[in-house]
This record gives C-alpha cells, structure tokens and sequence, in this order.
C-alpha cells in the first residue's frame, strides 16, 4: 500500500471566466513548501471535458460561482452526477452563501467566500490542502478498510506509514495503533497509551469517549450529538463514519483546532472489529478564516460609514429609512426626523480653511452621537447637514432631544488660528404621516429646517 505524504505539489483545474482573478491565482501564498501547478478553463463546457478526459491529471478542481456568465453550482454538480473523481471547491461572493451551502448539500467538498480585497487567496492554501489531504486520506482509507479485514500486519503497515497522525482501536476499546504523527500533535507517545484504553488522555482532561470509541459502540446518532453536538458532520466517504472539528485548548502553547474523522473496522463477516481515527491539525486555517471575517466586517461597516464624522453616511440612511416606514405603516408605530444644519459654515471654512472646519463638523457629530438614545441613528447627510432618526418616538420627545444637542453644540467652542469661536445650528424636525413616502418625508424636514433659518438661526423648528 502507498503511504499517504502531504503533497509537495497541487494541480489544480482552475475554472474562472475572468481574466483579472485569474491572474490573482498566480500569486497564491505557498503553504509548506507546496507547489501549484494550475490549468485554466474559462467555460463550463471545456472544463467539465477537461476534467472528465484528465481526471488523473489534478488533484481538485477550483469553481468559480459568478452567474450569468459562469454557473458554476451547475458544473460542480454534472461533475458530481458524472462521479468524476475529483475533488470540488467552489467559490461564491458574498451574498451568495445559500448558493455555497448547496453546493456543499450538492457534495462539494468545500467553499470560499470572496471578498472585494481578495483577502480570500491568503485562505485558498489551506482550505486546497486540506481538500486534497482528505481526498487522499479518503482513498487510503477506503483501501485500509478493505485490507484490514484481512490482515492486521498490513493495518500495522498502514498507520505507521502515512504521516497524518492516525490511531487504531479494537473492539474492546483497547489502542492497538498510534503512530508518531498522532504522538507528534497529541504529544502523548505511544508507549503510554497502546495497550490501554486511556486514549481520552491524548485529548480531555476527564475520561469520555472519542469518537473512535462511539464507533466501535455501534451509537446510535444522538450519542454522537450528545458528545460533538453542532461540531460532526456524517462522512460522505464511508458509510458509519464521522467527522468533526474541534479545539484543544491544551495542544501546543496555546491550543490547537483539529479536524478529525473516525471510520469503523469490519472483520471478513462485515462486524465492526474495532475503529480508526484521523487527526489533522487546521489552526492555521481556522485563524485564516477569522482574519476574512473581520475584514468583510470592516468592509462592511465602512461602506456604511462617513470617514470624517464616523456617523453613517447618506447610503444607509436611505435603507434605514425606508425600513423604519415600513413599520410604521405596518403597525402604526411613530417615527420621527430631525435634520440639522451649520449656521454660517460657509463663512467659517472661508475665514479659517477645511481644516478647521472639518473639525466643527466632527465635533457636532460627538455632540449628536451623546445626545441621542441607542435606538437612535444619525446620519451625514451631506456637507454640514445631519439627519437623525427617531423610532417609536413622538414629536414632543424628539424636540428635547433636538433642543438638547442645539445648546450642547452651542456652548462647544473651537479654536482656529489660536482663537476662541462659538458655532450654532438650524433644526428642523417632524413626525411621520401614515403612507407619506420617504422624498415626501425628508422634503418637509428639509422645510423646517430653512424655516428655522429664515427665523434666525439657532433655534429648532417642527412641523405637522
């Protein structure tokens, strides 16, 4: 039998329609030491014909979902339904994560979301590898089964032979197997456990069952749950086996997560004989995956996000208002709107630059931000104007408030050029009406807002 090694090098059938991303595939990260060796199709057509024509040539396939132009969903699954031995990662933007959780429903072995920076090609290494580790480690297994049954001096062969950390029980829970993989990532050697039935020792800190041991108990699901509820998934490989991940907090220096498979053992009459159990060692990746997520949650919130005054920007007031009108209509709820104005700022920026004046803009937002509630949202909503929306609020509430940050910003006082200068502010504000579209809406804010102009300035002005 062939020992398992981790792959010295990847090819990889690259099915993606755009020339640009294409190109980004070439500049893949290596991760220890691998080589990528990739072959582009640009079409589904040529590609499922490459794959079905050279299977033996690649070790996975890379998808890329970007309809109309390439269906890629599709082609994963006339490659599954063809059962082309290949394994299959697709990758989807975001906002597509229902079409990645098909295509896993589908048999895809795995996804990526991308995101606008590609932050998600620092990902790709290690989610290729381990595809393509446990696609192998599948067929090995597959083979070990089938040979175990006939001799434990070839299983012997076996596990100590592959370099994925791997240990072996027998029907009576006792280790037969751990080889020095599985005592490199466990740090437990395996004169301490072989023999014994304390391979729980390797990874908790109290005696339970591995899953190799529920394996071996014929357990039924729920047992499985009860130990790895929310972690396991059944294997899409053999049939009775599981799989799952995990973290081992006292692994290394600071814990490590583990992706782990166990497959049962059958004697020459088909009886489970014992079990086998898989250890993978995916931190690097799982920290991958933590780093894409906090990305798209920055991207996120800046594209949502007025750099200057850190409040929301017009964008998502829009989206935000309509919802709140929504609701209004639906269950008769009150909402009200104040929109504010910076008396003079023109004269300001003249006299003493932008600079300073986008510090009083800064500053009227710290002031609008403290004097609002939480369920409070304000806005820039363009150049020295503010907006802020009130929901479940009725006018008399939200005119406090507005009076509130009206004299709070008056009795905030900035310096340009060394001197002392006070600014002040024009609000308007109003309820909304039933049925009142959102244009309608901020146009009669916007009215009271100017009236409050032409009567002074500094002051707040509603309206019915």
């Amino acid at each position: 039998m062939k020992t398992l090694e981790s792959p010295q090098r990847i090819n990889m059938l690259l099915v993606v329609d755009n020339e640009q991303e294409r190109a980004s595939f070439r500049q893949i990260p290596n991760q220890e030491k691998v080589e990528y060796s990739i072959t582009d199709c640009s079409c589904t057509n040529e590609a499922f014909s490459t794959a079905a024509r050279d299977c033996l040539a690649f070790d996975v396939v890379v998808v890329n979902h970007h309809p109309p132009y390439l269906d890629g969903l599709e082609l994963c699954k006339k490659i599954l339904a063809a059962s082309i031995p290949l394994p299959l990662v697709i990758l989807v933007g975001s906002g597509f994560e229902g079409i990645a959780a098909e295509a896993l429903k589908a048999g895809v072995n795995d996804y990526i979301i991308k995101d606008p920076y590609n932050a998600y090609l620092g990902i790709l290494p290690y989610v290729l590898n381990r595809v393509v580790i446990s696609n192998r480690e599948s067929r090995l297994r597959e083979e070990a089964t089938m040979s175990l049954c006939e001799s434990q001096e070839r299983l012997q062969h076996i596990v100590e032979g592959i370099t994925i950390p791997t240990f072996v029980i027998n029907k009576n829970h006792i280790v037969t197997h751990w080889n020095q993989a599985c005592a490199n990532i466990t740090g437990v050697p395996a004169a301490e456990v072989i023999g014994t039935r304390q391979q729980w020792r390797a990874f908790y800190t109290s005696e339970r069952p591995v899953m190799a041991d529920l394996i071996v108990d014929r357990v039924i699901e729920d047992m499985v749950a009860r130990h790895y509820g929310g972690k396991y998934l059944h294997s899409k490989v053999i049939n009775g086996a599981f799989e799952a991940e995990d973290f081992f907090p006292h692994f290394g220096e600071a814990g490590k997560w583990l992706y782990f498979t166990a497959a049962p053992l059958r004697d020459s009459n088909g009886q489970i004989s014992g079990a086998i159990e898989t250890l993978q060692d995916i931190s690097e990746r799982r920290k991958a995956e933590l780093a894409l997520k906090e990305s798209e949650r920055l991207y996120r919130e800046l594209s949502i996000t007025d750099g200057l005054t850190r409040l929301y920007n017009s964008r998502h007031f829009f989206g935000r208002a309509r919802e709140e009108i929504e609701r209004c209509n639906r269950y008769a709820s009150p909402l009200s709107l104040i929109l504010l104005d910076v008396d003079n700022f023109k004269k300001f920026n003249d006299s003493y630059g932008h600079i300073d004046g986008d510090r009083v803009l800064a500053g009227l937002a710290d002031v609008i931000r403290e004097g609002i509630r939480g369920v409070d949202s304000a806005y820039r909503y363009g150049g020295e104007e503010f907006i802020v929306l009130f929901p479940e609020t009725e006018p008399g509430e939200a005119v406090i408030v507005a009076e509130r940050i009206r004299q709070s910003f008056e009795q905030t006082t900035f310096s340009p050029s060394g001197i002392c200068v006070n600014m002040t502010i024009s609000i308007g504000g109003g309820s909304y009406h039933f049925g009142e579209d959102l244009t309608s809406f901020v146009k009669r804010i916007d009215g009271a807002m100017y009236e409050a102009k032409r009567l002074g300035r500094n002051r707040v002005v509603f309206v019915e």
